[in-house]
């Protein structure tokens, strides 16, 4: 029998036939080694199951010792190696409803999502990054509510940003939990009560820009409608307490741009530059992207510059077109670069930029 190597084992199913013993020394992960006895009481094929888990938790401390930080009500089903990218599982035929709770331990958080019945409903775990979020898809959960505790996770938590429930233009619910900080993630399924378990643990920062192919930024009503077009589609909050969409992710703007033209509709869709984990900014018009990306282009050619001439051609280039907002933000770089050698340049000649906006350059420069 080929022996699996440690990239197969995405996750180990926990059979029927393990004697409770067993199953309660997996779930607590405590001295797997001096069970022997037990092993020697189950049947052979459960009993080679029960060898590939046991060397996947003696391979990984971690995954052990994790499985007893928090305690979890109900029998372990499957256990998913951390950070795996998609992680399916639960019983297609249940239709239930749930509730999200909130926990902590000594080095990891968790997020339970109990159901009302024994078994987990069918459920589709997508780990995502820069921002980090985890999201369940659920297709036959009706109805998902979220507990106090997990309202107060924000304050309470290392790691949780936010989590919201919401429902798919297909029907479906999803939750979703969005991270400030990186973390590892790992998903658990659990019957008797039936659960799934999101762990998380402290995790490496990656800093790195990210070229984000996003719609424009809606409330929660357009969203749905616009789910219809992008089914497949990340839903993310912004940092205006918007909600967009990314259809895509990309190493590099060229990369972004192409995949942008290769869209039927791209009316509603901008590439935004981010770095590592930063939140996606709130641009509700077409407008509002572009004046922020001229703005953002503006602060480093200001930062970069060693004389004046790259930032007059820059205002030549954009300051008659610009919005009054923008004209006003080019207008304070100016006088910022200008002021502390003002006697140098000729204000008069200088004066016709600040004019385009109402202003006057000396009193700028007094201000």
């Amino acid at each position: 029998m080929k022996r699996p190597n440690e990239s197969e084992l995405l996750y180990v199913e926990i059979p029927e036939e393990l004697d409770a013993a067993i199953l309660r020394g997996v779930q607590n992960g405590k001295r797997i080694m001096n069970h022997k006895k037990y092993v020697q009481r189950t049947v052979a094929g459960a009993a080679a199951v029960f060898a590939i888990f046991v060397g996947s938790i003696n391979a990984s401390p971690a995954l052990a010792a994790n499985l007893e930080d928090v305690a979890v009500l109900g029998s372990l089903v499957r256990v998913f190696r951390w950070n795996t990218p998609e992680a399916e599982g639960g019983q297609t035929d249940v239709t239930a409803k749930a509730a999200v709770s909130f926990q902590s331990g000594a080095d990891s958080e968790q997020l339970t999502l109990t159901f009302d019945a024994a078994n987990a409903a069918a459920y589709k775990a997508s780990l995502a990054h820069f921002p980090e979020t985890v999201t369940l898809t659920l297709p036959s959960t009706q109805e998902v509510g979220v507990l106090e505790e997990v309202s107060q996770a924000r304050e309470n938590s290392r790691f949780i940003k936010s989590v919201y429930v919401l429902g798919r233009a297909d029907g479906a619910s999803q939750v979703q939990i969005e991270f400030d900080v990186t973390a590892d993630v790992a998903v658990e399924e659990y019957k008797d009560p039936g659960s799934i378990v999101v762990r998380l643990k402290e995790g490496e920062f990656v800093g790195q820009n990210v070229y984000s192919l996003r719609t424009l930024s809606m409330d929660q009503d357009a969203l749905t409608k616009m789910q219809k077009d992008f089914p497949d589609a990340r839903i993310l909050r912004d940092d205006g307490e918007g909600w967009l969409l990314e259809v895509g992710q990309y190493d590099s703007e060229q990369a972004a741009q192409d995949a942008l033209k290769a869209q039927s509709a791209q009316d509603n869709l901008i590439v935004e530059t981010r770095f590592g984990n930063n939140v996606p900014a709130h641009y509700e018009s077409m407008e509002a992207f572009q004046d922020a990306k001229l703005e953002t282009e503006y602060s480093q050619l200001l930062n970069q510059s060693m004389t004046i001439d790259p930032i007059l051609d820059f205002l030549d280039k954009h300051m008659a077109q610009a919005s009054d907002s923008v004209k006003d933000t080019l207008l304070r770089g100016l006088t910022g670069f200008i002021r502390d050698d003002a006697s140098k340049y000729d204000l008069d000649a200088l004066n016709r930029y600040y004019q385009m906006a109402g202003q006057d350059i000396h009193q700028a420069l007094a201000a």
